[in-house]
């Protein structure tokens, strides 16, 4: 489903590394959370960087809970240490641990991807930091020793910078080939200081990294990149493992001091209480602009969680006089988690919307099932994207995979049929079930291998140009990859009988189409696709040239690219015409790289000539960035090319990139800001119990409807929803007569509505909106703008059924 590429170097985030969550066997100790410090037997310490970080950065020392899953997932070139909780709080025992450095002491002990043991954690490190993490681990525990894992109640901590408001001129390692700066002339693995001297406003900096703002020689903000430069202090930017140095040492309240090239963060007591007075203020701040704009949320349950906070903070500033610093710094935590949970109850909540998750199914059983579904329904989504195909396995007996002579289900399956299994209990909840499959893309080295479809048809494999009269490899741009070739009749027609299966032998919602698309083909020298020999012969009967002569600067290049366009476009097509024959009732979607032209240039993806010719109902743009301005612009750019007649769920990554709860809650506004109709996160396998209390608390504690499968019905919900909120604004955002005849417009929709007369509702929507003004007050105005918003998406999706009607 994804794939970025950083400046300078690859950054894969891909879907069939996945990693399972699930509920812990047995009772497990209080998690460890980022910002913690290891301490090993010998009292040498080390910070944490991360908790079940969906994959581990260069230089990364992580911490793997039952939560995320069996086993931690990670490759075999860092370390491991597993630990069991022992009766002491925060104590636990090595029971195995090895690095790569070494041959393990005991040959059944691994280097990665170990079982995370119910009663413990795994701790993980990565290649990649000066000094090796690696090196720490292997010289500083031991099996049997009693490790502690606790929050740090004082430590400090030293890097280099390695630039300082650089240009291309003085930084050379932030410049390409062509000489020049990649976004903020920030290099791969660099630590960059960015200073009002600079002249910037922001960093310039793209996603594929970590930031922090210091004002006053302290950590006022953190995450994102692109930051703001403040007059008044400085950004620290750090890319790969410079970045996770600053996630796990510069957190905010940490002191930094620098001394000509040497960076030293310092965290303790102080930084805590720091920390706590910052979430304290945030959350105040935000229930006062929520007031202000009329926002409809519990002010009531804010209040008491920001009351609970105020009193552990004072709390922890009493503890902290009287020399208990690890007391306070307890209390702090306390108190900063009350705050943010008083934040999250600020956040807006729609009753009418997409929310979609992906889910890997782990579950073996139907009471495993029941208690995931549980989890999905109170985290308050309303749509599942279950991977149903992917591996080139079918989670559930297919005759159609047994009759291409391809295994019949996933070997971990066989016995029952999980998908039947998800589709009645999600049914049951008020959430629909899309199987979410991957398309061509069908084996991986890491996991399967070729996997069953290509060991049985191995014709049907796409081949990239290196290849070419060698034996099958796997792709150079998504390492250990293997897809099937798009163009390949056969290939097409066998994952078409899936498809049809699903649609007639399940009552499913929907069929979530992913990795529709060939291999990503840049460099085209080498890492181009497909030229497979029925790819090569028949692009030659048609145009009379073998395309593997041929060159971009070739005449007949524009005409292989659009041959490979076509291929997949067609396809789509293909199973539209499909999808309309037997089971219309089934909405199509697909994932997709938010940026066009990047998928047409990499992947000969043209999702944008998919809507125009009316082939997918949803899409869900896929948007890699770390902050709510970046996948606000993404989604911005999609609505923008498929207009208003396209239902829009843009995908967001906060939980696979382990993103704090106030981001994800934060990309979740600004995506529907930005004109989507909803969003899907990626994905429940990563999502962590903090990211799902925001939800539930926050931006999804209002059940909704998502308005693809009833756009009526989904409009109706809006404009009573906008008529409750009219007449709470009533007053203090709006004026008496103004909100008289907005509700009268709403009012008059509703009806219209009711009795199918839609042209009639599209008209007053536009009337109530004509009426809602432009206040100059801040209050009022975020409040116009909220109901501008959704006045608008109710009439995409008036719009939208209207031309489907005709």
């Amino acid at each position: 489903m994804l794939r970025a590429l950083a400046a300078g170097a690859a950054a894969l985030i891909a879907l069939g590394a996945l990693a399972p969550i699930g509920p812990a066997a047995a009772a497990a100790p209080t998690p460890p959370a980022a910002g913690d410090e290891f301490t090993a037997a010998d009292g040498a310490t080390l910070p944490i960087a991360a908790v079940n970080p969906p994959s581990r950065l260069a230089g990364m020392v992580a911490v793997y809970t039952p939560a995320f899953g069996a086993t931690t997932k990670t490759n075999a070139f860092g370390g491991e240490a597993v630990l069991r909780a022992s009766e002491a709080s925060g104590a636990y025992v090595v029971e195995q641990v090895c690095t790569v450095l070494t041959a393990c002491a005991d040959p059944a002990w691994k280097k990665g991807d170990n079982a995370i043991p119910a009663d413990g954690v795994v701790l993980s490190v990565s290649p990649g930091a000066t000094p090796d993490v690696r090196a720490w681990l292997r010289d500083h525990v031991r099996a049997g020793d009693t490790v502690r894992i606790a929050p740090v109640v004082s430590r400090t901590a030293s890097t280099t910078i390695d630039a300082v408001d650089p240009t291309a001129t003085t930084n050379p390692n932030g410049v390409d080939g062509n000489g020049a700066c990649y976004p903020g002339c920030r290099g791969a693995e660099q630590l960059v200081q960015y200073t009002a001297a600079s002249a910037r406003a922001t960093t310039g900096t793209n996603d594929f990294g970590y930031e922090v703002t210091i004002e006053g020689g302290v950590v006022t903000a953190s995450g994102g990149n692109n930051r703001e430069i403040p007059d008044e202090g400085y950004v620290l930017s750090g890319h790969g493992s410079r970045g996770t140095w600053l996630q796990a040492n510069a957190v905010i309240g940490a002191s930094i001091a620098i001394d000509g090239t040497t960076l030293t963060a310092t965290v303790d007591e102080r930084t805590a209480i720091y920390g706590a007075e910052r979430a304290l203020a945030d959350a105040g701040a935000r229930a006062d602009a929520a007031t202000a704009s009329c926002l409809a949320f519990p002010a009531d349950l804010a209040a008491e969680a920001s009351t609970a906070a105020a009193a552990k903070l004072d709390e922890a500033r009493a503890a902290a006089a009287t020399g208990d610093k690890a007391g306070a710094v307890d209390l702090a935590v306390e108190a900063r988690s009350a705050a943010e949970l008083a934040a999250y109850r600020t956040a807006e909540s729609r009753p009418a919307e997409g929310r979609a998750t992906w889910v890997r199914p782990e579950e073996t059983t139907p009471d495993a099932i029941e208690a995931t579904l549980d989890r999905i329904d109170a985290a308050g989504f309303n749509m599942v994207f279950l991977e149903t195909i992917y591996q080139g396995y079918t989670i559930f007996p297919s005759d159609a995979a047994a009759a291409a002579g391809v295994a019949k289900q996933r070997p971990d399956m066989v016995g029952f049929d999980p998908l039947q299994v998800w589709i009645d209990g999600a049914h049951a909840r008020g959430i629909e079930l899309h199987p979410w499959v991957h398309t061509f893309f069908v084996g991986a080295d890491q996991t399967v291998g070729l996997g069953p479809v290509l060991t049985a048809h191995p014709d049907w494999a796409a081949v990239q140009r290196k290849d070419v009269g060698k034996a099958l490899g796997p792709s150079v741009a998504e390492p250990g990859y293997y897809f099937l070739d798009a163009a390949v009749p056969e290939a097409r027609a066998y994952v078409q009988s899936l498809l049809r299966e699903l649609m007639t032998d399940y009552a499913i919602d929907g069929i979530h189409l992913d990795y529709i698309r060939y291999p990503v083909s840049q460099p085209w020298e080498t890492a181009g696709y497909s030229y497979s020999d029925y790819s090569r012969q028949t692009f030659q009967s048609l145009h009379g040239v073998d395309p593997y002569t041929l060159t971009p600067s070739d005449p007949a290049w524009q005409t292989w690219t659009d041959w490979r366009i076509e291929n997949v476009t067609s396809f789509v097509g293909e199973v539209r015409v499909m999808q309309q024959q037997v089971a219309p009732e089934v909405a199509l979607s697909a994932a997709v790289f938010a940026d066009p032209v990047d998928g047409l240039d990499k992947k000969f993806q043209d999702w944008a000539g998919w809507v125009d010719r009316g082939y997918v109902d949803v899409l869900t743009g896929m948007s890699f960035g770390t902050s709510g301005t970046s996948v606000a612009r993404d989604t911005e750019v999609m609505r923008e090319r498929v207009g208003d007649h396209e239902y829009l769920y843009t995908a967001t990554y906060g939980p696979f990139r382990g993103s704090t709860p106030a981001t994800v809650l934060e990309q979740l506004r600004a995506v529907g800001d930005a004109g989507s109709d909803g969003a899907g996160l990626f994905a429940w396998n990563q999502l962590s119990a903090g990211q799902a209390e925001a939800l539930t608390e926050g931006t999804y504690r209002v059940d909704a409807v998502a308005p693809h499968a009833d756009p009526v019905g989904a409009a109706k919900v809006g404009i009573r929803s906008l008529l409750e909120q009219v007449g709470g604004a009533v007053d203090t955002c709006v004026d008496r007569p103004t909100g008289a005849v907005v509700a009268a417009r709403l009012n008059a929709a509703l009806r219209a509505l009711e009795s199918e007369r839609l042209e009639r509702a599209a008209r007053d929507i536009e009337r109530a909106t004509a009426e809602l003004g432009s206040p100059a007050e801040p209050g009022p105005a975020a409040y116009v703008a909220r109901a501008d918003r959704d006045l608008d998406m109710i009439g995409r999706w008036i719009g939208t059924e209207l031309e489907r009607r005709e």
